[in-house]
């Protein structure tokens, strides 16, 4: 279940700022109780591995420890530059986990890793249940089609944005987009042939924007954009960006499918809503001067 491999690196650390473990062979039966409540306190993946981190950390010393998913998802990030790296993979009954990276000084004593392999069998189970808790949630926050967040996404996202803007007075950009005259594509061409164009103009539009920007499919053809930090002039580039994408992409001018952007961007009393308002305002412009 745990296979250990020590990987040389340059002699430099960081410690990781826990207490100086004790020196035991395994854990008493108390010590399991109170690991087994602890790691049960939260069903977050970076909340359960904090806690495992404060938890280890009493009975091995290390400098810093990270934990990488089977699908490649690093969290609970740490300077791993220590001269030692030893890396652990977790599997339940078959289904791989991911790994923990642990940093140290020195290479682990008998002693840890016998603690260590007791303390990952008591992980596992709570963090593969977090795992998939945390995989249901993002297919919720998915749009089946696009791949693209959707609706609900929007919701959070915008809100959480709107909130930032207003404690650290950043800013952000809101674009609105729709495929003009998408109906006849699909009266044309038929709906399997729409979900195709949809799936396609979502990839031109993730390709136009920063890793700091989010898209969204609201619904049918409609689509947004949240672009933060923005100004008025990066989202006028980004607006340029997908115009021209959108021209020269062979597919679409095949069919000689458009679409129309809307934007709008966060000044001080500005709400969500009037901020929608503004950019939906603006798409419908946009609309009606290019016919």
């Amino acid at each position: 279940m745990d296979n250990l491999s020590i990987i040389n690196t340059p002699k430099t650390h960081t410690y990781y700022g826990f207490t100086a473990p004790k020196r035991q062979q395994k854990l008493t039966s108390s010590q399991t109780i109170a690991t087994l409540k602890k790691l049960q306190t939260s069903l977050d993946v970076d909340s359960l591995l904090h806690n495992f981190a404060a938890i280890a950390a009493q009975h091995v010393r290390f400098t810093a420890l990270s934990f990488t998913d089977a699908m490649n998802n690093i969290h609970l990030k740490t300077d791993c530059s220590a001269t030692f790296q030893q890396n652990y993979h977790l599997a339940v009954e078959g289904k791989d986990l991911g790994s923990l990276r642990y940093s140290s000084v020195k290479p682990f004593k008998i002693s840890e890793l016998s603690i260590l392999k007791e303390l990952h069998q008591l992980l596992e189970t709570n963090l593969m249940h977090a795992l998939m808790l945390q995989e249901m949630q993002v297919r919720i926050m998915k749009d089946h089609l696009t791949g693209l967040d959707n609706r609900a996404s929007f919701d959070e996202n915008i809100q959480r944005s709107y909130s930032l803007c207003q404690r650290h007075k950043s800013n952000m950009a809101l674009l609105v987009t729709d495929l003009n005259d998408f109906k006849r594509v699909n009266d044309t061409y038929g709906h399997p042939f729409g979900d195709k164009i949809l799936k396609h103009y979502a990839h031109v539009l993730q390709r136009c924007i920063r890793n700091s920007d989010v898209a969204f499919r609201l619904g049918g053809d409609e689509f947004a954009i949240i672009l933060q930090p923005a100004s008025v002039q990066s989202t006028r580039l980004v607006i340029e960006r997908i115009d021209s994408e959108i021209k020269n992409d062979a597919l679409l001018s095949e069919f000689n499918i458009t679409s129309a952007i809307g934007s709008a961007t966060w000044r001080a009393g500005e709400t969500i809503e009037s901020l929608f308002k503004l950019a939906d305002e603006d798409l419908y412009n946009n609309k009606f001067n290019t016919k």
